[in-house]
């Protein structure tokens, strides 16, 4: 199952976000599959886990969850946001745990490409990237994000990842 949920938060939420993510401590070793040597490397921050004190990302995971009932009988066990730029897509890939909530923060132009890609049995299905939309899924759907076509423009994509209680 793939739910897309359109201007999620409220716009004043959204933009502080927004906004917020020109803060995100960047590290660059990440990988869809750390395993995996054929894997691309990205940019990755960590915003919240289990070891961390309560702060605004998992503020926005309790209201994540009030609002869409899917997730009802999940707990948040982590919260990343991930940065691609030209050159780094991602590989097809599920999450861990049982649950992804993605949320797309930036202002983007649809030119600039950065969609996500879910392949199921039956087929192929793309979700473009658009501020303020937030895209929750069975992490053991096969996906992928897309890098930017257009260079210095930076992807950013925050994965919620939920366990089942």
């Amino acid at each position: 199952m793939i739910i897309v949920k359109d201007n999620f938060f409220s716009s004043d939420v959204s933009t502080l976000i927004e906004r917020g993510s020109e803060a995100y401590p960047w590290s660059y070793y990440h990988k869809s599959d750390m395993g995996d040597p054929t894997h691309n490397k990205f940019f990755v921050s960590t915003l919240w886990d289990k070891s961390s004190d309560i702060n605004f990302f998992y503020l926005l995971s309790k209201v994540i969850q009030k609002d869409v009932s899917y997730l009802s009988d999940c707990c948040c066990w982590r919260i990343i946001a991930n940065g691609q730029v030209n050159g780094q897509n991602a590989n097809w890939h599920t999450d861990h745990g049982d649950k992804t909530a993605l949320y797309f923060p930036l202002t983007w132009s649809q030119d600039w490409g950065g969609s996500t890609y879910f392949k199921t049995e039956h087929a192929e299905t793309e979700v473009k990237y658009l501020q303020n939309r937030l895209v929750i899924f069975d992490s053991n759907i096969f996906h992928y994000g897309s890098c930017p076509h257009v260079d210095n423009i930076l992807r950013i994509s925050i994965a919620f990842n939920w366990r089942k209680m």
